[in-house]
């Protein structure tokens, strides 16, 4: 729990939104609608929860105008509850705050450029020439290899593994169990069926303000680069393969796989256990939504979906899915026509 406490009047100056109610109320912390007490701030921003903003003890509530009459407490009025929210509550997280120190028991190289602002846990273990900018965080038991560069207030927790010469942005947050910087998956086969290992020789390069999910795993370049762009949101168990680039603002749910070489443009969304053949290329703003298989290239922008078959627009899916399900009245519709022309031909 944080030790901030803030007016509501400093809120709605910070995040320009207009206030009801009384601008010297006090909060101290961010919950849900439910759970809020009287020095708490939440919001409210699906009708789901109608029942529960009438009944909230919150000091007061994120909301737009229109639910101003359903709301018992104190309001901050905005257009986009969820993203103002979000917001304020970054202003409340403490959890990636640290003591800037080296810890006795991680082992740093004489050549490696650490500034004094940046924090090291216990068993870290840092190679040649790696660089921290100001502010970096690196957790217990980390392992950044040699040549590494990692950009100014970054966070690095407990357990991560990044291979050598691959460079994180400013701002990074990177979650237990990340694998940045493995060998890609690149074999020549023989004619008699044995594997001839390709070389993984590139980086991976990211860029600022991007986010990695836990036990994700982004494989260095063939010859060239990975590339993640500024602002990119991975969720946990991710596969990324060699070669691949994701553009700027994507973001992709967990258990996805991206086979190499792939090219995913900016401000696209990945749903869940999305699964790409390599070499594809995928336009700025696509959506792909949950368990799609996506095995050629889209061409145009769009929602597309197909967990049964390739991809297809999410509207011909939606369609061919509901007749999918009507497949058995169908069939038993086609037996019983057959079975009556039969009748009709032997007569």
């Amino acid at each position: 729990m944080s030790n901030i406490a803030v007016t509501l009047e400093h809120l709605a100056s910070k995040y320009a939104c207009k206030i009801q109610g009384d601008p010297s109320i006090l909060v101290t912390n961010v919950a849900t609608l439910s759970n809020a007490s009287n020095d708490s701030l939440t919001f409210f921003a699906n009708n789901k929860y109608k029942s529960e903003l009438e009944a909230t003890k919150a000091a007061a509530v994120v909301l737009t105008k229109n639910d101003l009459k359903l709301c018992p407490t104190a309001s901050l009025v905005t257009n986009d509850p969820y993203l103002l929210f979000a917001r304020i509550a970054s202003d409340f997280d403490t959890s990636k705050q640290f003591q800037p120190g080296v810890h006795s028991s991680a082992v740093i190289d004489a050549t490696c450029d650490i500034p004094s602002t940046c924090g090291i846990g216990a068993g870290a273990i840092l190679g040649m020439n790696v660089e921290l900018g100001e502010h970096v965080f690196i957790g217990a038991n980390c392992v950044i290899e040699q040549d590494t560069k990692i950009g100014e207030s970054s966070w690095v927790s407990s357990g991560v593994i990044i291979h050598d010469g691959s460079q994180i942005g400013l701002r990074a947050i990177i979650h237990s169990g990340v694998v940045i910087g493995a060998d890609g998956f690149g074999f020549s086969e023989t004619k008699e069926s044995a594997w001839v290992k390709i070389p993984q020789m590139g980086r991976v390069v990211v860029g600022d303000d991007v986010e990695v999910g836990a036990n994700t795993t982004i494989d260095r370049g063939t010859l060239s680069d990975t590339i993640i762009g500024n602002g990119v949101k991975l969720d946990n168990l991710i596969q990324i393969g060699h070669n691949v680039i994701i553009g700027e603002h994507t973001a992709i749910v967990a258990q996805t796989g991206i086979s190499g070489s792939t090219e995913i443009g900016k401000r696209c969304k990945i749903g869940g256990q999305v699964g790409m053949v390599g070499h594809l290329k995928i336009p700025d703003d696509t959506t792909i939504t949950a368990r799609t298989s996506v095995t050629k290239d889209i061409k145009d922008a769009g929602i597309y979906s197909g967990n049964l078959f390739s991809h297809q627009k999410a509207s011909e899916w939606q369609k061919n899915a509901a007749s999918f399900r009507k497949l058995n009245k169908l069939q038993k519709l086609v037996a019983k026509i057959n079975k009556k022309v039969g009748e009709e031909n032997d007569s």
